[in-house]
């Protein structure tokens, strides 16, 4: 019995170590599948895309062919049995003029493309905001409009995978958005953090805007709380009428009732290391240093007409800064949500 035992230990060591090896590789695989899939969709949804656009019902027959094409070519070129062939931009015909009349679009159906050129940012986009889709594609939020021509397209993706790139937008920047019925280019007017309650960034203004939607923070692990919202006017609108940007830029002041909004309202902020701005009259916060793994940011708030400051020392995320000032000295609150090397983001609340 003394000498079967080891024989036995090493033979149920050999079968554990078997068993975590092919757990191991079939989380691999996994892993791997999970980030192939969008990318395959995508790439499949642009090229049926296209095919629409150009008339022509797309079918996988011809799309795993043209893409096998693809790939042989490349790996001719890798080897060098043959030259690179130069790149041909791709020529599919746009429509020139908005197009009415197109069919009901259902549950995923294709929508179109949005892209944010100076981001390198592209997306298909499908209709709904299921779960499914969103693991795929962009959603169109239902509800909202489908029609470039006239009121709020509202588009969400998730933030960590197509709509990532959103963390670096800015103000001005060019949105493209190519739909069957037409291409629409837009311009970014604003920005902001709202909760998810907070349907009224979807309000339709009474010029065609376009509004992308995805979680906040970018870097938060779990469900985010928060969403951020980008805000963009047609861009001819926008050329021609300077106010469309003052109307979307102020949406965040505002909500779909025509009554005047009453309570405490919502300063969201992004304020680069050794920088400061004037959150609202009387209120300027700054940041002399910004701690991104620990979560911690320092800084100062200049509060008037009480002619006092107050130091962010060790700040945390999260951890709501509770003061009073004013005339009235009416309550104030400042929290952050979002700590880089480079800039601390957050928002104030404040008596309307």
């Amino acid at each position: 019995m003394r000498t079967a035992r080891p024989k036995t230990e090493s033979k149920l060591r050999r079968w554990t170590e078997r068993v975590l090896l092919l757990a191991g590789i079939g989380g691999i695989a996994v892993w791997a599948a999970a980030e192939a899939l969008p990318v395959i969709w995508q790439d499949w949804g642009g090229w049926a895309f296209d095919r629409e656009l150009a008339g022509k019902a797309p079918d996988v027959t011809t799309y795993i062919s043209e893409r096998a094409a693809q790939i042989e070519q490349r790996a001719e070129v890798w080897l060098g049995i043959s030259a690179p062939q130069p790149t041909v931009k791709n020529n599919v015909p746009r429509p020139a003029e908005p197009r009415e009349g197109l069919p009901a679009i259902g549950p995923d159906g294709l929508i179109g493309r949005v892209t944010i050129p100076r981001l390198n940012l592209s997306a298909i986009v499908r209709e709904g905001t299921s779960s499914k889709t969103l693991s795929l594609a962009a959603g169109h939020i239902p509800g909202t409009s489908l029609s470039g021509l006239k009121g709020n397209i509202a588009i969400a993706g998730h933030r960590d995978t197509l709509f990532r790139g959103l963390r670096g937008i800015e103000k001005d920047d060019r949105i493209e958005l190519e739909t069957l019925e037409g291409r629409f280019d837009y311009q970014v007017a604003s920005t902001q953090i709202v909760k998810p309650e907070d349907v009224g960034v979807l309000t339709p203004g009474s010029r065609p805007e376009l509004t992308l939607v995805t979680c906040y923070p970018f870097d938060y692990i779990g469900p985010a709380p928060d969403r951020f919202v980008v805000k963009a006017v047609e861009i001819s609108k926008a050329k021609t009428d300077p106010e469309a940007w003052r109307e979307v830029s102020l949406q965040n002041l505002q909500r779909p009732s025509e009554a005047p909004r009453t309570g405490p309202k919502r300063v969201s902020f992004d304020i680069p290391v050794h920088h400061s701005r004037q959150l609202a009259p009387g209120i300027s916060v700054g940041f002399t240093d910004a701690d991104a793994t620990a979560g911690r940011a320092y800084g100062w708030m200049w509060l008037m007409p009480d002619r006092r400051t107050m130091w962010l020392r060790d700040q945390q995320l999260r951890d709501p800064v509770i003061f009073y000032s004013g005339s009235k000295g009416a309550r104030r609150e400042l929290t952050i949500t979002r700590i880089t090397a480079n800039s601390v983001s957050g928002y104030l609340v404040i008596p309307d």
